[in-house]
């Protein structure tokens, strides 16, 4: 008995209990003939209800936990791609689990609070970790292409010292963004962050601001918004000067 692939959307809803239970016992026979398939979908199962029990609590969001970033990862560790990939890499877990996105990056009103708040959980708390690890900028720009969009420029920093560590997707309101970490050798760090910028289209004149003693330089361009984002002491300052006029 040959069992159609469940859909992206089928898929999602089982992971947060949404199906009716016609639809739950088709996708769960589909899943009993591929056994690794199920164990990837019982993994996001089991990271959904973690993240339904934080958010019972009066918690911080948590991005690492954000189903959608966790399957991403384990998309990129078993280097598979499988009927749900592109549900994978662009659900914003938009009502399903909690409201999760409600609580989640981008919500801020400063602009790109969120490149400054992916900048910390990624570079100082190391909250979460690289989706892609790698120092090849052509890696990186395939990567950034294919998750979100074909048009994003990489900035190569090499003559500022710094050369990319790897990357890694987070979800926000305004849609998939992406980051890409950057190291001098000596232990400072910047970033190079980019969304879209969502429904209202919402584009930023070119600025600066700190925030908690972060510097984000941020500004539109292609459809895009973009932000470099360093420490705010005198290493990061110095590190964004020579960073900024090369990735504008």
């Amino acid at each position: 008995m040959n069992l159609t692939p469940p859909s992206e959307h089928d898929i999602h809803a089982y992971v947060d209990g949404h199906l009716d239970d016609s639809r739950r016992g088709e996708v769960e026979r589909y899943l009993a003939r591929h056994p690794e398939q199920a164990d990837e979908v019982q993994g996001w199962r089991q990271d959904a209800q973690q993240l339904r029990a934080l958010l019972a609590g009066d918690l911080a969001p948590a991005p690492a936990l954000d189903p959608a970033r966790v399957r991403e990862r384990a998309r990129h560790r078993r280097v598979r791609r499988w009927a749900t990939a592109a549900g994978v890499v662009l659900c914003l877990a938009v009502g399903g689990i909690g409201g999760w996105a409600a609580r989640g990056l981008g919500t801020g009103e400063a602009p790109m609070a969120d490149a400054m708040q992916a900048y910390r959980l990624l570079a100082l708390d190391h909250g979460v970790g690289m989706d892609i690890t790698t120092g090849n900028e052509n890696d990186l720009r395939a990567w950034l292409a294919g998750r979100v969009g074909p048009d994003v420029r990489l900035p190569d920093l090499a003559d500022a010292g710094f050369r990319p560590m790897g990357g890694r997707l987070f979800a926000t309101d305004q849609g998939p963004a992406a980051m890409v970490l950057y190291d001098d050798g000596n232990g400072h760090t910047v970033s190079f962050y980019v969304r879209p910028p969502g429904p209202a289209r919402h584009f930023l004149p070119r600025g600066a601001r700190e925030d908690d003693g972060l510097l984000a330089n941020y500004w539109s361009e292609g459809g895009h918004n973009y932000a470099v984002v360093t420490t705010a002491d005198m290493a990061g300052r110095q590190a964004a000067d020579r960073v900024t006029g090369r990735a504008i």
